[in-house]
């Protein structure tokens, strides 16, 4: 019994490949060459085929073509323009047989635009009859309409609004109407409104043929998408040549499957396809085809098109002399050459360790190919090897059945920052069609975990993957297979060697988890630090996580817990028995989260306690320290006799040196609210003295002997302020110097 492998996945990727290809309008491209003497009607050019191809990730593709050459001979190129911009670019044309490339040509046309202004025509590519009127004023017409046929020269041509009618809303679209005006040659004026009755016939016969130039201008724009780029190549005998350049291509796609046999399995073979789709016009017959994961800087650039620069109009002086002007220079940047790399091939066969045998001679059979047929172990495109007889019971499983049917014929590589699949037969793809290429066949290492996320609340099932072996994957789609059922599809970015990487493919609907957002959250004090007059206190906020994860499954599951790194958080000794401790070490961890591996057992509930820690200070000037914050701190320092007496000890000083400022400073403010009110009383009696001045001596004597009482009293209440003053200015200081000589250290956790 024959063996067949090719799953549904690939069968509707070569359906949707083949229909794509289908509704692709291809660019042309054709080359042929010829000798640069005159040719024979009769005698056929020949060809320089395609014979390698590369494909890179960023739409562009690198093509090469080889052929030979007699003595002087020039080689036709046919591209579109867009080709062409892109060719110019990249050219290169080698003769290995000592000839000389002595120039390159392509037709080439001024734009549309630079055309029209050689034209007496002021009209530009996309004029109405309004324009085209304008443009002709002037000139010798015959106007017919209505009964009345004018022969005259063009006055003007004038819009006036159509009349309303009816509401608003009915004469708002109603277009403007157009009015011509001749003057006849008997000199009268007549005006036409243009409609279609009216006809009007040029009887300048150089105008009718500068009109006829500029539709014949426009009509040429439709056939200037070819252009013919011819390359002279002068020589002796007979020469290879080699001709390549860069090209705008479909990207190719990567697309994967991965088989298992047993759930419980530590391995799975890996199956690496190509989507490659040929829309250049030409067939790709027994090409040597790479495919790059690789971008490399690309652009495209008008340099096919002739270029007109803006030149500024200067107005000439009303002088007769006229001034010299200077103007800036103008640059232009040109895009830099582009090395070729150096290939280093991974997996060439040497002496010690022998190739295995060719299973795949020919590309014929692939799809889109003239065979019609599939690769991957169906009919069509097989050699001999791959279509011999394979037993079911020859085969110990369904993976070595897979390994058995599919052998990709390739070489890898890597240069600069770039991952290439080389195919070691040649390969055909015919225009217009598209082809499902193997490249890579490889057994990885993959455990079958679930995966949550607070980002996804739903657990996926997902696999991690090691790539063990020395390939680039490259980004792609992937569909797994186990026993020949579709088990899901995911996708994944590239993954270098020795990478590990996680790809999800289905939902796990027997795991739920509680995200234990309602945790509450901690904070310590860790030390306490006086020095130099300042106090610290370290503190530590603990946040704490506890998920709780339920497997309802009837199977033990292994779920890969996902928790985002907080800034400035660490986890709090992971791994330790603390009540604050994480419970489990993370596995990997992400430069935006941890990854921690949690075993639940069939039909039960497990727990991942997850405690962050952050430390910061805080800090307090001593000398503004009071009691209350005093009584604080010794409730931080707990029920530790020997700390706190020692803390006192350092604190009293200061808290005594406080306390007497604060006095001296109490016995200040009273009294200088004494002498606030005693200069009250003084200007109460200067002004009772002024008031009696010419009236009763007697009262007026009491009022002056209280003022001199008064006035005693504030310069003795100046005298204590001035000498309190200094008392206050020397406990300042004092306290200073206690704050300074505070110093006390205590550590609380570490």
């Amino acid at each position: 019994m024959r063996i067949y492998l090719v799953s549904c996945t690939t069968l509707a990727l070569l359906a949707s490949a083949a229909a794509a290809a289908q509704n692709t309008a291809p660019p042309t491209t054709r080359l042929r060459s010829h000798p640069a003497t005159q040719v024979h009607p009769e005698a056929r050019p020949d060809e320089l085929p395609i014979t390698r191809v590369a494909l890179y990730k960023n739409g562009v593709g690198f093509f090469e073509h080889s052929g030979r050459v007699t003595g002087d001979q020039s080689v036709t190129i046919d591209f579109t323009s867009t080709q062409l911009n892109d060719v110019l670019q990249s050219l290169t044309a080698i003769d290995l047989g000592g000839g000389r490339i002595s120039g390159a040509g392509y037709n080439s046309t001024a734009p549309l635009e630079q055309q029209l202004k050689a034209l007496p025509l002021a009209l530009s590519d996309d004029p109405s009859d309004y324009d085209f009127y304008n443009a002709i004023r002037g000139a010798r017409v015959q106007a017919s309409g209505s009964g009345i046929s004018i022969v005259g020269r063009l006055l003007s041509i004038d819009l006036r609004p159509s009349p309303p009618k009816g509401t608003d809303a009915d004469s708002t679209d109603k277009p403007n109407r157009r009015f011509l005006t001749v003057v006849s040659d008997s000199g009268q004026v007549h005006t036409f409104e243009l409609t279609s009755a009216v006809t009007v016939t040029l009887l300048d016969s150089t105008l009718h043929t500068d009109v006829t130039r500029y539709l014949e201008l426009l009509a040429s724009t439709r056939n200037q998408g070819l252009r013919h780029l011819t390359l002279l190549d002068r020589g002796t005998g007979i020469r290879d040549l080699r001709v390549s350049y860069i090209s705008e291509v479909p990207v190719w796609k990567s697309t994967y499957r991965i088989l298992f046999t047993d759930a419980k399995a530590a391995n799975a073979t890996l199956q690496g396809w190509s989507v490659v789709d040929n829309t250049t016009g030409s067939d790709w017959t027994n090409v040597h085809l790479d495919l790059i994961a690789g971008a490399p800087q690309s652009f495209i650039q008008p340099i096919s098109t002739p270029y007109y620069t803006r030149r500024p109009e200067i107005p000439l002086p009303s002088e007769a002399q006229l001034e010299p002007q200077t103007h800036e220079s103008g640059e232009t940047e040109l895009p830099l050459a582009l090395s070729a790399p150096t290939k280093i091939f991974l997996n060439e066969p040497s002496a010690e360790k022998p190739m295995a045998p060719k299973v795949v001679t020919g590309m014929e059979g692939m799809v889109g190919g003239p065979a019609g047929g599939v690769v991957g172990g169906i009919p069509g495109g097989m050699s001999s090897a791959q279509s011999s007889i394979m037993k079911r019971e020859q085969l110990s499983d369904y993976a070595e059945a897979a390994s058995a049917s599919l052998v990709p014929q390739t070489k890898t590589a890597s240069f600069d920052n770039y991952f290439e699949y080389t195919l070691t037969d040649p390969i055909t793809i015919r225009k217009n069609e598209s082809a499902l290429v193997p490249i890579l066949q490889t057994k990885l290492p993959m455990e079958r975990v679930t995966l949550w996320s607070p980002l996804q609340p739903q657990a996926l099932r997902a696999l991690w993957i090691t790539n063990s072996s020395t390939l680039t994957l490259d980004r792609g789609s992937f569909s797994i297979v186990e026993n020949g059922s579709f088990g899901g599809q995911g996708l994944f970015d590239p993954i270098h060697p020795g990478e590990r990487r996680l790809l999800t493919y289905a939902v796990d609907q027997a795991v739920t988890v509680d995200d234990g957002r309602n945790t509450a959250a901690k904070q310590h004090l860790r030390s306490i630090t006086v020095a130099k007059g300042i106090l610290t206190e370290r503190y530590r906020y603990v946040n704490l996580r506890d998920y709780a994860v339920r497997n309802a499954s009837a199977e033990p599951r292994t779920i890969l817990m996902e928790h985002p790194i907080s800034p400035g958080f660490q986890l709090q000794n992971p791994g330790g028995a603390g009540p604050e401790d994480t419970s489990l070490k993370p596995e990997e961890s992400t430069a935006s989260l941890y990854r921690f591996r949690l075993s639940v057992p069939a039909h039960e509930t497990a727990h991942l306690r997850i405690a962050e820690t952050r430390s910061y200070p805080r800090t307090i000037q001593v000398g503004g320290i009071n009691e209350n914050q005093i009584r604080i701190l010794l409730q931080d320092l707990g029920t530790d006799s020997t700390s706190n007496t020692a803390l006192m000890q350092q604190f009293q000083p200061v808290l005594d040196a406080q306390r007497h400022l604060a006095e001296l400073n109490q016995r200040r403010q009273a009294i200088d609210a004494q002498l606030n009110r005693l200069r009250g009383e003084e200007e109460r009696q200067r002004a009772n003295i002024v008031a009696l001045k010419d009236t009763d001596k007697t009262a007026q004597k009491r009022f002056v002997n209280e003022l001199g009482r008064i006035e005693d009293q504030i310069l003795d209440r100046q005298k204590q302020l001035e000498a309190l003053d200094k008392e206050i200015q020397s406990a300042q200081k004092g306290l200073s110097n206690k704050v300074q000589t505070v110093q006390f250290d205590q550590t609380l956790e570490p």
